[in-house]
């Protein structure tokens, strides 16, 4: 049975879909309460995708400029994904609590999150654990920094985390990132990438929404659908099958400095 993914930037509900001149005219609405955009729809559109994990970046978890409401619990609960978790980046007291999240079809647990080193506003990789198909997947979130020097450090940080899981693994989320030939950390650990040009939403010319997926899987389709304007940036959605492994080992036996962060 195939697993479908999404990757998806909502902006957190700012929602820029026309135009660069929308950054400028919908720019309050960063800090200030507004009309209610298309997060339901957001929510919707995954439901007739059949998601079973989405991995959402620049959410918002609730605040004054969403009404205080969660747009976690809004796409999820009209996805029909029953399962989340969320992953604070960046908090300013009652104005803005956004983050990323995963949402999931299948129960998760074992949830961690891990600092990433960022010269401005605060990155983190969020990972969980999904049981599918008899497996134990374990999932990542990301959204990385702007900065391309800053970037090529998360990334160098990822595969460091990342190296040391056994079995299946999902890494997705927004790595701002349009040269993918600086993915060499993450394709050295095993990860094999896929991405469409989704950025931007109203123009597409750029992967930045990015899926990396162990050799456990066997991708079958990739899609950035142009009808889906929900922020700035087109969802990604993968469809992949999960291959029986035998004997699922960890990527590399390689010394990792550091340690994970405690559960959250």
């Amino acid at each position: 049975m195939p697993l479908h993914i999404a990757v998806m930037n909502l902006q957190s509900g700012i929602g820029v879909t026309k135009g660069y001149g929308q950054y400028l005219t919908r720019g309050w609405r960063y800090l200030l309460p507004h009309p209610g955009l298309p997060i339901e729809d957001a929510g919707q559109f995954l439901k007739s995708e059949s998601v079973d994990i989405a991995l959402l970046t620049e959410v918002e978890a609730g605040s004054r400029r969403s009404r205080y409401a969660s747009q976690i619990t809004t796409v999820s609960e009209h996805a029909g994904l029953s399962y989340t978790h969320f992953f604070p980046t960046r908090s300013m007291g009652t104005s803005i609590n956004e983050g990323n999240a995963i949402a999931s079809r299948y129960p998760m647990s074992d949830t961690k999150i891990h600092p990433l080193r960022s010269s401005s506003n605060p990155r983190v990789l969020g990972e969980t654990i999904i049981e599918y198909d008899g497996a134990k997947i374990t999932v990542f979130v990301a959204h990385l920094a702007l900065g391309a020097k800053v970037r090529l450090a998360q990334l160098k940080e990822l595969a460091e985390i990342i190296v040391r899981t056994p079995g299946p693994v999902i890494l997705g989320g927004d790595f701002n990132e349009r040269d993918h030939a600086v993915f060499g950390p993450l394709d050295s650990i095993g990860l094999t990438h896929v991405c469409k040009p989704g950025y931007p939403s109203w123009g597409p010319r750029h992967g930045l929404q990015v899926l990396f997926l162990s050799d456990h899987f066997d991708v079958t389709d990739v899609a950035a659908p142009s009808g889906s304007r929900f922020s700035d940036h087109l969802p990604l959605i993968v469809e992949a099958e999960l291959t029986p492994r035998s004997a699922p080992q960890p990527f590399a036996s390689s010394p990792i400095v550091g340690s994970r962060a405690p559960h959250h």
